[in-house]
């Protein structure tokens, strides 16, 4: 009766893409999800129960990479190897002229806020400020 209606079916692994999240989410490639179920376990540890913040693991994380840069930069000149290779960091100048207009923008919204609280008929929030 309803025979012109085909049905096929998709096992879960091809509607999660068929690749590597699809394994790790399965559970098919086991020593990737242990290793993202602990690391997320020890981030939330971290962040939630030790009372850690984001900003602090971020530069307690970056300092030591500077440190090992210098001294492989130092050693380098001292026993002449090649300096550690690191990229030019420089910002174009169409990239610096969006971050000023967007900045721009920033700044006269607060402008604007400041002239209404000092200039404006509210003293209870000119009081507060």
């Amino acid at each position: 009766m309803c025979d012109s209606v085909p049905t096929s079916r998709t096992s879960l692994h091809q509607a999660l893409s068929g690749g590597l999240v699809a394994d790790v989410l399965l559970w098919r490639n086991c020593c990737s999800g242990v290793v993202i179920l602990a690391s997320a376990t020890a981030f939330w540890c971290l962040f939630e129960l030790a009372g850690y913040s984001f900003v602090s693991f971020v530069a307690n994380v970056l300092l030591p990479l500077v440190v090992i840069l210098f001294f492989w930069a130092k050693s380098a000149s001292l026993l002449n190897r090649p300096l550690p290779p690191l990229p030019n960091l420089e910002i174009s100048e169409w990239n610096a002229g969006k971050i000023a207009k967007e900045l721009q923008v920033w700044v006269n919204y607060a402008l604007s806020i400041t002239h209404d609280i000092t200039l404006g008929t509210n003293l209870k929030l000119f009081l507060k400020v």
